[in-house]
C-alpha cells in the first residue's frame, strides 16, 4: 500500500469514481433501518478519499475522515473544511473518542493485502465504536476481481482524458491494478500518469468468522439489498458492535 500511488491519482478520483450516488442511497436505507431517531450523531470514514461521502453526511452529523493519502485529504478539506480530516493508516488509527457509525467504502479494505491486517482493522474498529455502534464496509469479491482479470484492459474516457486499467492476478488472493491516465495537455499531446494499486480479497465465510469475534453480523448483501450469490461482485457487511 504505497501512499505515493494514491497521491498521484487523487486529482482524478472524483471524475473517474463519481459521486457515489447509489452507495449514498444504500447507506441512508441502512441508517433508517438500524438507527433509531437521534441515535446517530458521529461518523468516521476509513479511507475517506476526497471526502465525497462525508460531504453528504456533514449536514446532519459530526463527521471525521482518515486516509493514507495526504493529497486526498487536501482535496477533502476544500470540500468540508469544518470536518476533522487526518492523514492516517486505517490499519492502526487511534482517536480519543468513539463513534456511532464507522464506514469503509469503495473497496477500501481490499487495498489492505494481508488478512492479518484486516483482523487488526476489525478489532480496532470495534474499540472505536460506541455501544450498539455500526461498522459498515464493502469489498470487491474474489469473483469480481477474477472476472476483471478476464476483461482487462478496461478503457474509460473522461473529458479529454483516458484511463486504462489493467488488472492481473499476482497471488492466490492478490491482484494488481495498473492505472494509466493519459491527460490531454495539448491538441496532440498527452501526459502519462501511472500508478499500481494492490488489492486482496478473501472468502466471505473467513471474513464473517473474524468479524463475529467483535460484532454481530447483521447482514451480508449486495448494494441492492439482495442476498449474496456466488457471482456477487460487490458485497456489503453490516455489523453491530457486541
Amino acid at each position: 500500500m504505497k501512499k505515493a500511488d494514491y497521491d498521484l491519482i487523487a486529482k482524478y478520483y472524483d471524475t473517474v469514481i463519481g459521486a457515489g450516488f447509489e452507495t449514498g442511497e444504500y447507506l441512508y436505507k441502512i441508517l433508517r433501518k438500524y438507527f433509531k431517531k437521534n441515535d446517530l450523531d458521529s461518523v468516521l470514514e476509513l479511507g475517506c478519499g476526497t471526502g465525497e461521502n462525508l460531504k453528504a453526511f456533514r449536514k446532519k452529523f459530526d463527521v471525521t475522515g482518515i486516509d493514507i493519502s495526504s493529497e486526498m485529504i487536501r482535496i477533502a478539506k476544500k470540500k468540508i473544511p469544518d470536518a476533522e480530516l487526518k492523514v492516517k493508516d486505517i490499519r492502526e488509527y487511534k482517536f480519543d473518542r468513539k463513534f456511532d457509525l464507522i464506514l469503509c467504502l469503495y473497496d477500501t479494505i481490499n487495498h489492505i493485502t494481508l488478512f492479518s491486517d484486516w483482523k487488526k482493522i476489525f478489532k480496532n474498529t470495534s474499540e472505536h465504536l460506541n455501544p450498539n455502534g455500526l461498522f459498515v464496509f464493502d469489498i470487491n469479491t474474489l469473483f469480481k476481481l477474477d472476472y476483471f482479470t478476464t476483461i482487462s484492459p478496461i478503457v474509460h474516457e473522461f473529458g479529454k482524458n483516458y484511463l486504462i486499467i489493467n488488472i492481473s492476478k499476482t497471488g492466490s488472493y492478490t491482484y494488481n491494478w495498473n492505472l494509466k491516465i493519459f491527460e490531454k495537455i495539448k491538441s496532440d499531446s498527452y501526459k502519462l500518469i501511472e500508478a499500481d494499486i494492490k488489492e486482496s480479497s478473501f472468502a466471505l465465510i473467513r471474513i464473517k468468522n473474524e468479524l463475529e469475534k467483535y460484532f454481530n453480523v447483521l447482514k451480508i448483501e449486495d448494494d441492492t439489498g439482495r442476498s449474496v450469490k456466488e457471482n456477487s461482485g460487490r458485497v456489503f457487511f453490516i455489523c453491530r458492535k457486541k
